[in-house]
């Protein structure tokens, strides 16, 4: 039976003693702790509990981190149900740390890669605790051997999933679920704190928005010089196609093991992009050398490029969804099909593919309540430069359509960099955020 936390949230005092004791025992450094206490309306807003939430990695069932590393790093131990991963395997992509809502994988970007809680495996095969079980002055954390229909973890702060995360919450006793009652005036006079900063930002992911810009207009180069007649150089495309690639590569913690990113084509969905960019890129490029007579190869490459399209856009299926759940407008997918119909002249296409991505775009800002300041500004410029002048100027039919196609792409830009801007990938700080935002009623901040 696999081992578990167990963790009684009215034991935890927040002392952080099993934070330390991680640092200890793994020789972390003191901000780098596997371990990290969490609490929950930390800023002891009336009508709302306050308590503190310990966790670590909860090994999970069916762990996300597993599924998503492209690199095949991560490995179960068939004893102990340990979740482990091997850093010499680690290409410091990143991609697990965004599958686990619960932030247990951390990027050491000293060292290039990923590390995790091992569950202090090394003791528990010799019988021993874990560390952070072991020095909890309160008892609030033990390990069990544990079924997964004993255990109970559907409480606020924590996300609910169906990963089986092996950690059993013991909540609250109901005397302390709500310590005090809101009033109107204390709701106006205390602070809202704001929400926590996401890990995925463009000062670091700016490498991956370049190749989200790209892909899509080689899918529709291609579509466009094979179908619609399209005059393109070879030269034109394989540049900003390894160019895309490079800037990848780029992004790597560890750029030498870069290899090893098409390895779980099974299961990830990094893998299934890279390897099917980098099949539409080799078969696009062959037909752009050869010309072939028939269209097998046209049809095929095409095919390759626009499922790639699908795999970008699934990558980043960890980002926190708005309340309607619809596609981001910076779907490249759809960028794909826009930039095919312009290149390829076909405005039906184009304007099947525009109005969609025209109607995403309002409506995610009417959601996002993003009418006013910044976002309004944002908003007129995508819409006027990145669909208006593109309009007018085909209307007209005097411009050549490569400047048609700059002016799309300063729309595609404003609508990628904003999709960085507004992704939030979920953590426990954000869960509890989101978990005490609808507890106190302000769904509205």
């Amino acid at each position: 039976m696999p081992l578990s936390f167990v963790f009684d949230q009215n034991r935890c005092t927040g002392c952080q003693a099993c934070q330390l004791a991680c640092v200890i025992e793994n020789q972390l450094a003191p901000d780098r702790s596997w371990r990290k206490i969490y609490t929950f309306n930390e800023r002891h807003y009336p009508g709302a509990p306050l308590f503190h939430m310990s966790l670590a990695c909860n090994h999970c069932g069916d762990p996300a981190c597993m599924v998503a590393c492209p690199a095949l790093a991560y490995s179960r131990d068939r004893e102990t149900g340990v979740v482990l991963l091997d850093v010499d395997k680690c290409i410091g992509c990143r991609y697990c740390t965004w599958a686990c809502p619960y932030d247990a994988p951390k990027f050491d970007t000293a060292a290039g890669v990923v590390t995790k809680c091992t569950l202090c495996n090394h003791r528990v095969s010799e019988g021993l605790k874990p560390a952070c079980v072991d020095l909890c002055p309160t008892g609030a954390l033990e390990l069990a051997d544990l079924s997964q229909d004993r255990i109970t973890n559907r409480v606020a702060g924590f996300t609910a999933t169906d990963l089986g995360p092996a950690i059993k919450i013991i909540r609250l006793r109901s005397d302390r679920e709500v310590p005090a009652q809101a009033t109107a005036l204390a709701t106006q006079l205390i602070p809202w704190s704001p929400r926590p900063l996401s890990k995925v930002t463009l000062k670091h992911e700016w490498p991956l928005l370049v190749f989200t810009l790209v892909a899509p207009v080689l899918a529709a180069m291609l579509a466009a010089v094979a179908f619609a007649g399209l005059d393109v150089h070879i030269a034109a495309f394989l540049t900003p196609a390894l160019a895309a690639t490079a800037l990848g590569g780029a992004h790597l913690g560890k750029k030498t093991r870069a290899w090893r990113i098409v390895l779980n084509v099974a299961d990830s969905w990094l893998s299934r992009e890279i390897v099917l960019f980098n099949l539409f890129v080799v078969a696009a490029a062959t037909y752009l050398w050869l010309r072939p007579t028939g269209q097998w190869l046209a049809w095929s490459a095409t095919i390759l490029g626009f499922v790639a399209l699908i795999a970008v856009d699934t990558v980043y299926r960890y980002g926190v969804k708005t309340a309607s759940n619809l596609p981001h407008s910076a779907s490249v997918f759809l960028s794909g099909l826009l930039l095919a119909g312009v290149m390829g002249l076909n405005p039906a296409l184009a304007g099947t593919a525009g109005l969609a991505k025209l109607a995403l775009y309002v409506w995610r800002k009417i959601e996002l309540q993003q009418l006013g300041g910044r976002g309004l500004l944002a908003g007129v410029t995508r819409i006027g430069l990145g669909i208006l002048v593109p309009v007018a100027l085909w209307t007209t039919g005097s411009p050549g359509i490569w400047l048609v196609v700059s002016f799309v792409m300063l729309g595609e830009l404003i609508d990628r960099w904003e999709f960085y801007l507004e992704m939030n990938i979920m953590t426990p700080e954000l869960q509890m955020a989101l978990d005490l935002d609808q507890r106190i009623g302000r769904l509205d901040d």
